[in-house]
């Protein structure tokens, strides 16, 4: 079985080394694509941080409504729960456009500063019932605003 395993790898690599090499050709394809964009460099970070702020946001989703689902936990708990993964989803896929924007290094600034203080501290209140870090919440929405209000700078 493994003589089998070792002819099929040879005769599969012997394929590839045959082929032409377009490795170089196809980066450089990719490359001018990407700049056509024509997005500063620091703006592009901000589609990573939304992949990475998406992420996050279906995971404390599946986690939240699991928890939630199967204790006794106050209504108002919930709904600031879903209130903060709803923000939390609405302003990732805003992140998306940020590059789009004539200000992206300040929009996109604003908009995760802003989502870290408001659903962060949304998160922390509902699955700790801590209200003292509820104080943060009203300044992540005003950065919140104010990341949209920059958008049309």
């Amino acid at each position: 079985m493994a003589d089998l395993f070792n002819s099929i790898g040879s005769a599969l690599g012997g394929l590839y080394n045959s082929l032409p090499k377009l490795g170089s050709e196809i980066e450089q394809v990719v490359v001018k694509e990407i700049q056509m964009i024509g997005t500063p460099p620091g703006a592009r970070g901000f589609i990573r941080l939304a992949g990475l702020s998406g992420a996050a946001a279906v995971s404390l989703g599946a986690y939240g409504s699991h928890v939630m689902r199967h204790k006794e936990i106050d209504p108002e708990l919930k709904h600031t729960f879903e209130v903060a993964n709803r923000y939390h989803f609405f302003h990732t896929i805003a992140l998306l456009g940020v590059p789009m924007s004539s200000r992206p290094i300040l929009t996109g600034t604003l908009m995760s500063a802003g989502m870290v203080l408001f659903c962060g501290s949304c998160y922390y209140h509902a699955f700790t019932n801590n209200k003292a870090v509820r104080r943060v919440t009203p300044y992540g929405g005003f950065l919140l605003i104010f990341a949209w209000a920059s958008m049309i700078l």
